[in-house]
């Protein structure tokens, strides 16, 4: 390679250098958002919220996170629409959904900002998501029971029904007619007041010491 040649490649292998670097460079800005852009979008994502416009702050925070991905606040969304998730006045709020971004927020490797917070709030989640558990169950409970004690007064209506007529028109065997609908009346009445006792409220836990 001559003298020239030579020089020619370094200068051309230079200027590679030189474009790979600034597109590097480039790249890494155009990852952050513009100063002032995350606490402006927050700010309207909260006030959003706090006026019942879930809809319009969860759109906003998405946004963000779509036109800055690779961003340092990007992952900050996740944990703001977890919390507006579980707001009782939103009408999309979903314990489960925000127990899912609440999990995906603390997973990320990256720092965050609202790391305690997060932890503490997904504890509470969890517990009243068992708490409805057990709800839905003694809710399900109650109405079989209710049910139960519907078919029982029905037999036992029944039962005065049919107890009545033989007393009015005893048959041939009269004593032993009505002793069979006596012994119904009575297990129908044990089987109210066996159902009475289950839908009465457990008493009171005392207190641990």
């Amino acid at each position: 390679m001559t003298r020239i040649s030579y020089v020619v490649a370094l200068a051309m292998t230079a200027q590679a250098v030189d474009a790979c670097a600034a597109l590097h460079i480039g790249s890494a800005h155009a990852a952050q958002a513009p100063s002032g852009s995350w606490m402006s979008t927050l700010t309207y994502a909260q006030q959003s919220a706090s006026a019942g416009r879930y809809d319009a702050a969860d759109s906003a925070l998405v946004s963000f996170a779509r036109a800055y991905p690779a961003s340092d606040d990007a992952v900050e969304t996740t944990y703001w629409r977890a919390i507006f998730r579980m707001d009782p006045s939103n009408q999309h709020a979903s314990l489960t959904t925000a127990m899912a971004g609440l999990d995906g927020y603390l997973a990320d490797p990256r720092p965050r900002a609202h790391v305690a917070e997060a932890t503490v709030i997904r504890r509470v989640a969890g517990q009243l998501e068992a708490m409805n558990h057990l709800a839905a169950n003694a809710m399900t409970q109650a109405k079989d029971a209710q049910a139960t004690a519907s078919n029982a007064k029905a037999q036992a209506a029944d039962a005065r029904a049919d107890a009545a007529k033989a007393a009015e028109q005893p048959p041939a065997n009269s004593a032993d007619e009505i002793k069979r609908l006596k012994d119904q009346l009575a297990k129908a009445n044990a089987e109210l007041e066996r159902i009475r006792k289950r839908l009465q409220p457990p008493p009171p836990r005392s207190a641990p010491n």
